[in-house]
């Protein structure tokens, strides 16, 4: 279970951030700056350069922490399909995001700081990524043929 949630948070990471570097020539919503931000002393202490602190930081955290936590509470989000699961659970990453990421980085309550549209991107990039995150864990979870 807690495998099929990393591998599936790994999968909707990857997406995630194709659209990451798409929408990176907007400095104010570079998500990878804000991740970079949290990781800076990190990488400092370690030697990394940056921004790869921030790719390494926005991998470990949407693979192992929002994969594993949606393996541990996907029998308990309220819906049966996996899209409204994944909805659900986007929704309280963007909660999470914009309470707890965005003001530790100095960006303030819900990224007003960084932008205007900070608070609809960050809530755009996180039902996009519970979504694929939910449909990718439903897929591995199904049975296969001769397996």
């Amino acid at each position: 279970m807690l495998v099929r949630g990393v591998a599936a948070g790994l999968l909707a990471t990857c997406v995630l951030s194709v659209l990451i570097l798409i929408k990176q020539w907007l400095p104010q919503l570079d998500t990878i700056t804000v991740m970079d931000s949290i990781a800076h002393e990190f990488a400092l202490s370690a030697g990394l350069p940056t921004p790869f602190a921030g790719w390494l930081w926005h991998f470990i955290i949407g693979s192992l922490v929002w994969g594993w936590m949606y393996a541990v509470m996907e029998p308990i989000l309220p819906g049966r399909r996996p899209m409204t699961k994944g909805l659900y659970y986007g929704a309280m990453v963007t909660l999470l995001v914009w309470f707890a990421v965005l003001p530790l980085v100095g960006a303030g309550m819900f990224g007003l700081q960084l932008s205007m549209i900070q608070p609809l991107v960050s809530m755009a990039q996180s039902l996009l990524f519970g979504l694929l995150l939910a449909v990718t864990y439903d897929w591995l979870s199904q049975p296969r043929p001769g397996g």
